[in-house]
C-alpha cells in the first residue's frame, strides 16, 4: 500500500467515525423520552394545557367522593322540645356560674384551707 491510499482509507474512516457518532447522537435525542417531552411541549403549548386540563377535568369527575346524607329519624321534633332546647341553651350561662358558685360555697364550709383549690376560688396550690 502506498501512502496515498493510506490517506484515502484514513480520510475515509473519519468520515464513517463522524458519521457514526452523528447517528449514535441522533438517535439518542430520538429516544430519550424526557427530551422528545420538552420538545413537545415547547412546540405545542396550548396542545399541552388542553390535555392537562381535560384529564385533570376527567380526573376530578371520577375520583370525586359522592356526598352521601343522613337522616335522622329523631330529628324530627316537636315544637314544644324545641322550644324547651332553646330555653335550656339561653340559660346555660346562668346554670354554668350558679354551679360553680354552689361548688365553691361547698368547698369553704366542708374543706380545710389548705386543701382549696383554685379553680373554684381559693387560693392557688403551691
Amino acid at each position: 500500500m502506498d501512502q496515498a491510499e493510506k490517506e484515502a482509507l484514513i480520510k475515509e474512516l473519519d468520515l464513517q467515525r463522524n458519521d457514526l457518532s452523528d447517528s449514535y447522537h441522533a438517535l439518542r435525542m430520538e429516544l430519550d423520552l424526557a427530551y422528545q417531552i420538552r420538545l413537545s411541549v415547547k412546540n405545542h403549548p396550548k396542545r399541552w394545557a388542553i390535555a392537562a386540563a381535560g384529564i385533570t377535568f376527567i380526573g376530578m369527575r371520577l375520583l370525586r367522593s359522592k356526598k352521601v346524607i343522613y337522616k335522622d329519624p329523631q330529628k324530627n321534633h316537636s315544637l314544644l322540645f324545641r322550644a324547651g332546647k332553646l330555653v335550656f341553651n339561653l340559660a346555660r350561662p346562668a346554670l354554668t356560674s350558679m354551679a360553680l358558685n354552689y361548688a365553691r360555697k361547698y368547698a369553704e364550709v366542708h374543706l380545710h384551707p389548705e386543701q382549696a383549690n383554685s379553680m373554684l376560688g381559693g387560693p392557688p396550690q403551691k
